[in-house]
């Protein structure tokens, strides 16, 4: 069963949250006659991530060396060469880019882009609950950066707070928010099932039931995880809590994510439509993919904006359909 994971794993970019460690083996190293390792940013269960200064184009990027210890446990190796060759596909303004991926002396590693900022759940922290129309302008650069990976394949398996970064300097929230963390990231099959691994991959807080009864994934697991990303950001809670993860999963399995409305209210009830759509137990009812739950957020995002409050014909076009 996963864990909640610390809100800093697998970050790439300062934080707030992380120092170097002056005893890191890997600080001041040259990987690959290329990347200088400059500082350690943060570290999560299969990685840490530096920044760097690769010496061949004179840019600073931040690299995610694979933990060597891991490596004997299973397929640890595979699964981070998977990652560097899925998330080198996407290229999407909403994605932290991949450049590169190598090997050196036994260690195996990504050179990414580097962000500098914080991460989305450092603004559920401070800000949240954030309303509406900002629930939704964060969500939207969300939802195109997954429509980008879906239409090529891929499914990130693990959206949550912690793995969406927010640049400084840009103008506009669309600008900012770039999708970060594809290391759990796998190429879709066709009734994909990935119960053969005997583990469930992602943070349980974000878990699709269908993810935790069946081991399976697909977009509408990731379009769950969304509807559970902008429950959080309209309400600053997560929908389901318990003393344990085994008790959380077993929330998202036999309960449904309750109205954001009920927990902040002022929220028009065509949003609850939407994030009950998005964050539908049965697979079945819920959009197909990021891009359909997409065109959902935009039509609600003008609705907003046109300041109208209440809208039934929206909110029976968003509402699950009835036995």
């Amino acid at each position: 069963m996963a864990s909640e994971a610390d809100p800093r794993d697998d970050v790439i970019g300062r934080h707030g949250g992380s120092s170097a460690t002056a005893s890191d083996p890997l600080l001041g190293k040259v990987l690959a006659m290329r990347y200088r390792i400059v500082e350690k940013v943060a570290k999560g269960g299969m990685a840490t991530v530096y920044v760097a200064h690769d010496m061949r184009l004179d840019r600073i990027v931040a690299v995610k060396v694979m933990h060597q210890d891991l490596d004997e446990e299973g397929n640890f190796a595979e699964r981070f060469v998977r990652e560097g060759r899925s998330a080198a596909k996407l290229s999407h303004p909403n994605v932290v880019a991949v450049y590169d991926q190598d090997e050196d002396e036994g260690i195996a590693f990504l050179a990414m882009e580097y962000i500098e900022g914080h991460t989305l759940r450092d603004t559920i922290a401070s800000q949240a609950p954030l309303g509406a129309a900002k629930a939704l302008a964060y969500i939207e650069p969300i939802l195109s950066a997954m429509t980008a990976a879906h239409a090529i394949g891929i499914v990130h398996r693990d959206i949550k707070p912690e793995n969406v970064l927010i640049t400084t300097g840009a103008a506009s929230i669309s600008q900012r928010v770039k999708v970060a963390d594809f290391g759990l990231a796998r190429v879709m099959n066709n009734n994909s099932n990935d119960a053969t691994t005997g583990n469930l991959v992602g943070t349980v807080s974000y878990l699709a039931p269908e993810l935790v009864t069946e081991s399976r994934s697909g977009p509408r697991t990731d379009v769950y995880a969304a509807g559970v990303v902008l429950y959080e950001l309209l309400t600053g809670r997560k929908p389901h809590s318990g003393p344990s993860p085994v008790e959380v999963a077993y929330k998202h399995v036999h309960e449904d994510v309750p109205p954001p409305s009920k927990a902040a209210p002022g929220i028009p009830r065509y949003v609850d439509a939407l994030v009950a759509r998005a964050t539908a137990r049965d697979p079945e009812l819920r959009p197909a993919d990021a891009g359909v739950l997409l065109r959902m957020v935009n039509r609600v995002m003008a609705t907003l904006s046109a300041g109208i409050f209440d809208d039934p014909d929206l909110t029976a076009d968003l509402a699950l359909p009835r036995a």
